[in-house]
């Protein structure tokens, strides 16, 4: 499998995806993140702060104030690390010039602090829960190191994505699986 051939082919797909189309899929796709019995026990929930073509769940943070909420920041050494921030609007631009929490004011937060990860991509694959991210293994990473730092059960990992995102993968050694997929048609 040609990985930087399948990224090009999903990118044009999710450019082919209108606002409008991004809009309501995300609302149903937060919808059912919802009313899912994992998500609405989970106390300490790992998501992110989407990039264009990315379902938008920033409405969930003030939909669940109980729940504690930590978003990635990409490091000077180029790796994610997490910070607990209560509103997506309390950002500024990192690294990479994308928005992401200001380790000044967001108090860091360790990886086994997870009761949930939700998760972006740029493919999953819903038969065998891969996923393609964006090339730099951020991700891959530092659920890797999650996985490790809990003595408990791990924490569960939902890939979030638009339906048109689903691909057939072959994953390699090193990528982590997600539990489930979730998009705009319900679970995956």
């Amino acid at each position: 499998m040609d990985k930087r051939q399948t990224r090009r082919d999903l990118f044009a797909r999710l450019r082919g995806l209108s606002v409008a189309g991004q809009l309501t899929a995300s609302a149903s796709i937060r919808l059912f993140l919802g009313e899912d019995p994992l998500f609405q026990h989970a106390r300490t929930v790992f998501s992110f702060l989407s990039l264009p073509g990315e379902p938008d769940l920033a409405p969930l943070i003030d939909q669940f104030p109980e729940k504690r909420w930590a978003f990635p920041r990409v490091t000077p050494e180029d790796r994610i690390c997490f910070h607990f921030m209560s509103h997506p609007g309390e950002t500024h631009k990192g690294v990479h010039g994308i928005r992401e929490p200001d380790p000044s004011r967001h108090p860091y937060a360790a990886a086994g602090e997870a009761d949930l990860f939700l998760i972006p991509g740029v493919g999953f694959d819903p038969a065998s829960g891969a996923r393609l991210g964006r090339g730099k293994g951020h991700y891959d990473r530092y659920l890797a190191a999650a996985i490790a730092a809990r003595v408990h059960e791990p924490a569960h990992r939902i890939g979030v994505a638009f339906s048109d995102q689903f691909v057939t993968l072959q994953p390699e050694e090193h990528d982590i699986a997600m539990h489930r997929i979730v998009s705009e048609r319900g679970w995956g």
